[in-house]
């Protein structure tokens, strides 16, 4: 099934291979924010069917825009894409009810592994 993503991440460079990998796999980009702040007005805004969101944000860490998500859409599918593998980033991004996290770097395989659990999750 596709879905309506928006990638949160501050890196130009991992938005734009996000995009591509997505693409590739038969997904729609809507939106792309490089902050916190935007990635949650970018998901009132658009009400996409799944969010990649980076842990490393420049103005709050995505698990702190995860937390604020719930409160506003408790059912927001979230795929956590982080450089850290400290398992308390996991434990806390999947106690937030995140589908998982992605550990960079990932390739398409994972990527697609991990968007297919979006499905299965209604």
């Amino acid at each position: 099934m596709p879905y309506k993503i928006l990638i949160v991440d501050d890196s130009p460079v991992l938005r734009i291979m996000l995009s591509e990998m997505l693409k590739a796999l038969g997904h729609t980009i809507v939106g792309e924010a490089d902050s916190g702040a935007g990635g949650l007005k970018s998901y009132k805004e658009l009400k996409p069917d799944l969010v990649t969101l980076d842990i490393s944000l420049p103005d709050e860490n995505g698990l702190q825009v995860l937390e604020k998500l719930r409160k506003f859409d408790p059912s927001a599918k979230v795929i956590v894409v982080t450089g850290n593998d400290q398992k308390a980033v996991e434990t806390k991004a999947m106690s937030l009810r995140a589908l998982g996290v992605l550990h960079k770097p990932f390739d398409e395989a994972e990527l697609a592994a991990m968007v297919a659990k979006a499905g299965a999750r209604k």
